[in-house]
């Protein structure tokens, strides 16, 4: 019954921590990896590829090694979960339903969850949420430049712009997929299964947001970088931003309520194109405003709890996610289906 789905959901807390603590056992090794390979490879004749990549390792600092050590440690935790979760069995109840999750069909009541649909427009579905989060952030740019609160780092080229352009879609493609196919597909299901879609959301989104608050870049540094204990030096380190109220109004709510939005998304569309295009719009956004623009020198003091020194930092982002919500929300009125009266 719903104790079967609860348990599924203390899984996947338990894959999130293990994550968290592999990242911090191996990351040190992997720093000695990188920066040995950048020592070797050094002024050597290699492919273009090679050096490119011994440039990287050896320009990298210790909290970007930890965020490659967490993306390998959630892929290796991905195995036992995967073993957890009993995906194996019982394929027959998946045909056609490529994204839903499966559990043995004794375990928990048939109508309990809400399985991903094809949707017959779902590329449109990505587009209009493309367009409406890179909407919002073009308007809340417009409007941050008309405060003379940021202007242009420098004069770009036709070229230059153009290469901002291609550096800002590479990522807002590949990050908006795996993390919507990872978070609203795989866990919001899962979710979706031992709670009300409501609590399910929210849950989630605290998730979400955590992860991301504690992976987000900082200048952090690490006493011994090549010290075994640094990787949980990082993570004391980075945890107790969670405890600072500037980084929690400037990140986590933002965060959080960015969650929130796409997982109300995910579950008033059954299906995963329209928060795969919302989170792409604002990654795009993010990157080619980070990469275009910088904030005042003399920016006021004061007005620093309204905007921070990213697109997403501040008062004023909040309350242009919130709008975008609302927007979302009137959106989602044309995707009304009965098995949501329980929202």
């Amino acid at each position: 019954m719903r104790v079967a789905a609860l348990a599924d959901v203390f899984k996947v807390v338990l894959y999130v921590i293990a994550s968290f603590l592999l990242a911090a056992v191996i990351s040190p090794y992997l720093y000695e990896i990188g920066k040995g390979f950048a020592n070797v490879a050094k002024g050597k004749d290699t492919v273009d590829h090679i050096a490119w990549l011994a440039f990287k390792a050896n320009g990298a600092d210790f909290p970007s090694y930890f965020k490659r050590s967490l993306f390998l440690s959630a892929v290796i935790c991905l195995i036992p979960l995967f073993y957890a979760l009993d995906l194996r069995r019982h394929a027959r109840h998946r045909k056609g339903n490529p994204w839903t999750v499966g559990l043995p069909p004794n375990s928990i009541p048939s109508k309990m969850g809400q399985p991903l649909k094809r949707v017959r427009w779902g590329i449109l579905q990505s587009l209009t949420g493309f367009c409406l989060a890179t909407g919002f952030c073009l308007a809340m740019a417009w409007f941050l430049f008309a405060l003379n609160w940021f202007e242009w780092e420098k004069n770009p080229s036709q070229a230059q712009l153009w290469d901002s352009l291609w550096q800002s879609i590479k990522p807002a493609f590949w990050q908006s997929v795996i993390e919507e196919v990872l978070f609203r597909g795989a866990l919001l299901g899962i979710f979706l299964r031992a709670f009300r879609p409501s609590v399910a959301i929210v849950t989630l989104s605290l998730i979400f947001a955590t992860v991301h608050f504690l992976t987000l870049p900082s200048s952090i540094v690490i006493s011994d970088p090549r010290d075994p204990g640094a990787g949980f030096e990082m993570l004391n380190l980075i945890s107790q931003k969670l405890l600072e109220p500037e980084s929690l109004i400037h990140s986590f709510i933002f965060l959080f309520l960015a969650g929130v939005i796409l997982g109300v998304a995910r579950y008033g569309t059954s299906a995963l194109w329209l928060p795969i295009g919302i989170h792409a719009g604002w990654i795009f956004s993010t990157q080619i405003f980070s990469q275009l623009a910088q904030r005042r020198a003399n920016f006021p003091e004061s007005f620093e709890l309204y905007m921070g020194k990213e697109l997403n930092d501040g008062l004023v982002p909040i309350g242009l996610i919130i709008m975008t919500g609302i927007v979302v929300a009137l959106y989602l009125n044309f995707f009304k289906d009965s098995r949501q009266s329980e929202f």
